[in-house]
């Protein structure tokens, strides 16, 4: 006990504060030691330490033991998970050597517990996610509890504990593949830059073509040896290398196929790394069954027993109206629903449409309404004096009837939250057909939902096809439950693994990524 106080009165007088007490100590309130210029926050392992009767972690016999030797090469590893070594590693916990007095193995234990906690919180829970500070991104922060952790590195070694803190989806450990393949590349050189000029149109003969033949080779197209001329080998590589890349696949290079191509290998490393990252921040378990919506690849996937049993497009957010990130669960689903049209969309969309022409509500099915409460009476549009109304005045509310003109379409899928945000059908579905379909106020409207809801409800024994038809069909709005509640993770996720294997990297419609790629690397 008399050496912790000592060691602990050095720190606080390194530190600039008081000196722990003998009472405190014994209160189980220490504050930090320095070990080797190392200053070791003792606070988080304080109980451990104070009531484990397992023995030491790190030691064996007043030496650095076995459970150290594999925590050092476990986070000399550590960026095939996107991490840095250095972040957790000093040089001294590297190599201690000679651990000499109770003093120095007692400070060796308690900081490589510090190195490990670190390392393990930033694997399982982000590294980045403390610092997301985004209104629209909702992180709950995964801790790593000593009490459970430690010993189980005790017990059954350092990476079967980091395996477990790992996320488990399989799109992480492709992730992580995949990342050592592209540092590979960007080893070598990444590939050659195409000039800027004219679009690249099936045919033409351009030199550019063959920089273009180039850059694809050195990713690891095949059979695309040739000359100037832009020919039909070619341009059926440059379809694939479009679709992978969030881009309309017609095999014409204008802009944006040509910046994709010139987005260096180095950028593509940090772009996995940041996804990698968001992994993290995803609950350990998505659910037994769960629906996953990635937003920047524009679809929806629906997951049951670790398989993809449904998948389809979606639109989502405009770039001004993001869909925001986080989980709940889908409870129920509202067939002919109504829409109540938000104050903001109401000022800021319809209000100039009103002030121009009253009859737009009435013609696309919406009742207008004197005010929010229960027994606000129905208004003529005609009777109010719009130009005299301001978004700083608008008192109405704004409801559209369920119907074929309804912005919800026949269903809309909830899980009540605090974004007011759910998934839904629409009249215009003619713009699943685009490529890029970022055209929503933030919800996200699904393709082909009926199908969808059949997928959702029929394992549940809730509805079956034929029901869910009825319930169309009759044209009133009604509520079902689901029978056991489907969590929802509304996930952006710019590089993805597709079935065959392939990486798709998606435009980064939010920015989130330079948020990210920001706190991680500087904004490199």
């Amino acid at each position: 006990m008399r050496w912790r106080i000592m060691v602990l009165m050095l720190a606080a007088a390194l530190l600039g504060c008081p000196a722990v007490s003998a009472q405190a100590l014994s209160a189980g309130e220490p504050q930090a030691l320095n070990w080797r210029g190392a200053v070791v926050d003792l606070n988080p392992t304080a109980n451990f330490y104070a009531k484990d009767t397992g023995g030491p972690v790190w030691t064996v016999s007043g030496r650095p033991g076995p459970r150290a030797a594999e925590l050092v090469d476990a986070i000399d590893r550590a960026e095939a998970d996107g991490l840095s070594p250095d972040d957790y590693l000093s040089d001294s916990l590297r190599e201690p050597g000679r651990l000499n007095g109770a003093d120095d193995v007692e400070g060796f234990e308690r900081a490589m517990s510090a190195a490990f906690l670190r390392f393990a919180r930033d694997l399982h829970g982000g590294r980045a996610s403390p610092s997301i500070g985004a209104s629209n991104i909702v992180i709950a922060r995964k801790t790593v509890d000593p009490a459970v952790w430690l010993p189980a590195v005790r017990d059954k070694g350092v990476d079967a504990a980091l395996k477990r803190l790992r996320p488990s989806h399989p799109q992480y450990y492709q992730l992580r593949q995949m990342l050592a393949g592209y540092r590979t590349l960007a080893e070598r050189g990444g590939w050659p830059k195409i000039p800027a000029g004219p679009t690249l149109k099936p045919g033409m003969s351009d030199a550019r073509v063959k920089a273009m033949r180039a850059n694809l080779k050195a990713r690891g197209y095949s059979a695309i040896d040739g000359g100037l001329s832009y020919d039909s080998g070619l341009v059926a590589v440059v379809k694939h290398f479009q679709q992978r890349h969030g881009l309309d696949a017609d095999g014409v290079a204008g802009k944006g196929t040509i910046e994709a191509m010139n987005v260096s290998a180095d950028a593509r490393v940090r772009q996995i790394i940041v996804n990698m990252e968001r992994w993290r921040w995803l609950p350990s378990s998505l659910g037994q069954r769960h629906v996953l919506v990635n937003q920047p690849g524009f679809e929806l996937f629906l997951v049951a027993g670790g398989k993809t049993v449904d998948r389809r497009r979606v639109i989502v957010g405009k770039p001004y109206h993001q869909t925001p990130m986080f989980s709940h669960q889908i409870s129920y689903a509202e067939f002919n629903p109504t829409w109540t049209v938000t104050p903001a969309i109401a000022v800021n969309e319809m209000l100039p449409k009103l002030k121009k022409d009253p009859g737009y509500l009435g013609r696309n099915d919406y009742v207008l309404y004197g005010g929010w409460g229960a027994g606000a009476p129905v208004i003529d549009p005609y009777s109010v004096n719009w130009d005299a109304v301001s978004g700083k005045s608008f008192p109405y509310k704004i409801v559209q009837k369920a119907g074929p003109k309804n912005a919800l379409g026949v269903v809309k899928f909830m899980f009540p939250n605090s974004f007011n945000i759910y998934l839904h059908d629409t009249p215009s579905r003619q713009l699943f057909a685009e490529t890029g379909r970022a055209f929503s106020h933030g919800c996200i409207r699904v393709d082909k939902p009926l199908e969808f809801a059949n997928k959702l409800f029929s394992p549940d024994g809730a509805l079956n096809a034929s029901q869910i038809k009825g319930l169309v069909e009759a044209g009133k709005t009604k509520a079902v439950n689901l029978k056991t509640k489907v969590p929802v993770h509304l996930a952006y996720f710019t590089t993805w693994i597709g079935d065959d294997g392939a990486p798709s990297f998606f435009p980064d419609i939010y920015g989130r990524d330079k948020l990210v790629s920001g706190i991680l690397f500087g904004g490199v």
